[in-house]
Order: structure tokens, then sequence, then C-alpha cells
């Protein structure tokens, strides 16, 4: 979704000057996680490629305005006024990376995905919140005490808590371009950010101090409800807030 679209009317008015261009939008736009690329959306009035447009742009606009990706599509998304949606421009499709092969063959690399990253991030920071809870909490998850299937069930809450705790580190490294593109703005969209990783990963730390508190230790049992238990309900609040919040418009958006 584009970031910002207001500032490149000079860039779009050289490309239609191009004789194989119909129509053009130029707008910046995410197109992974924490990446934005300068786009050009280009209607083709005839056979065109985008090489050649964008060498064609590049002997007329500095580099530093030059699109990195000419998208060709069929049609430009409109507003009923007619005026360009700049907010319904698609993603540009995703390019791949050709690597070379040590015998001189190359293949070619999708670039991961915000989505891609947290699947791949999960799995490794929950397999070390498992192995460390006892390097932490020593004996928190002991249940040698404990008869089945009760053991075999608080077995599985420690699992999901790990995995919870995985998913909540992987969204505070790549999450944040899924709630940019909302436009709900720099400051909510960092504070949902950041709730949204505490309601996941808080759950790990936050029961294994509590089994290791006594139940009359006053002191530990006040700064963990003021530590977890507020904080996870105004992270709660911050997420709503977030949701119930209209899109920002696009010409008060930040460049």
């Amino acid at each position: 979704m584009p970031k910002d679209s207001s500032d490149y009317t000079d860039v779009e008015r050289k490309l239609r000057s191009h004789p194989r261009v119909a129509e053009c939008a130029v707008a910046r736009v995410e197109t992974a996680v924490w990446e934005t690329k300068l786009v050009a959306y280009v209607v083709p009035d005839g056979r065109v490629r985008a090489g050649e447009l964008r060498e064609f742009l590049a002997r007329l606009v500095s580099p530093r305005r030059l699109p990195e990706v000419i998208a060709l599509v069929e049609g430009l998304p409109r507003l009923p006024g007619g005026q360009v949606d700049y907010e319904s421009l698609p993603l540009p499709a995703q390019e791949y990376r050709t690597v070379s092969t040590a015998k001189g063959g190359t293949y070619q690399v999708q670039p991961t995905t915000s989505t891609g990253a947290i699947a791949i991030t999960t799995p490794i920071a929950a397999v070390a919140a498992f192995l460390l809870t006892n390097v932490f909490w020593p004996y928190s998850t002991d249940l040698t005490a404990v008869p089945q299937p009760w053991a075999s069930l608080f077995f599985g809450l420690y699992l999901v808590e790990c995995v919870s705790f995985g998913i909540g580190v992987g969204f505070l490294l790549f999450g944040r371009n899924m709630l940019v593109r909302a436009r709900r703005g720099p400051v909510l969209t960092t504070l949902a950010h950041l709730a949204v990783t505490w309601l996941l990963a808080s759950w790990w730390p936050q029961d294994n101090f509590y089994r290791l508190t006594a139940k009359n230790d006053w002191p530990a049992q006040a700064a963990l409800v003021y530590v977890f238990n507020i904080t996870l309900m105004l992270a709660a609040i911050v997420v709503v807030v977030y949701v119930a919040k209209r899109p920002v418009p696009l010409q008060d958006r930040l460049r």
C-alpha cells in the first residue's frame, strides 16, 4: 500500500511523455519487511518493456526520484471523481533474486514476506524459550509430583506458552509492515506493534514467575500484577483503539 504518492507528479508527467505509456501512477510502496520502494504503475499503449521505460525515465529524472520498480498493469484504480485511487494500487509482483551456484548454474530465490519471516523465527524462539525455562526459573515446570492426566495438560500449557513467545518474537522483528499498511498513523502503529508483541510473548515469563512466587509474598505479587496483568490490559486497549481508529487519509500521512 502506498506510503506517499503526492510528491511524484513530475515523475508521472515525464513518464507519460513516453509514446507507449497511456497512463501511470508513481508511489512509494511497502514491498517487504522494513522495506519500501518507489514503484511506477504503467498502463502501456502497445508493446513496451519495463526496462525500456526505466531507461527512458533515467534520462529525465535524478537517480533519487527514479522508480526502482516499473509495474506494467492493465489499468489504474479510480475514485468516483476519476482521480487515481493510490490507496488501492496493488503490491507489485514479487521480485526474484538470481543466485549463482558453484558449478556455474543459477536459481531464483523469492524474497521472504513478513508472514514467512515470522514462520521461520517462531520455532527457533519457541525452542529457545523451552530450553531456557529451567535456566531462568529452576523447577518452575517440574511436574514429577503431579498425577496424570493433569501433568500432561500442564505440560501442554508450557508448550503453548513457548510457542506464543516465539510468535511474539517473530512479530516484534517482522510484523510491523502488517500494521503499517492499515494506515493508523506512526505513533498508534508503533504502540499496536508493541502491544501485540506483549500480548503474545509475555505469558512465558509471567507464568514462570507466578509459579515460583509464594502466594503471601505481597511485594512480589504486587510487582507481578503491575508488570504483567495491568500492562496486558493496556495492551489489549491499544489493540482495540488501533482496530477502531479510521485510517489516516493519504494526504495527511508522513513522508
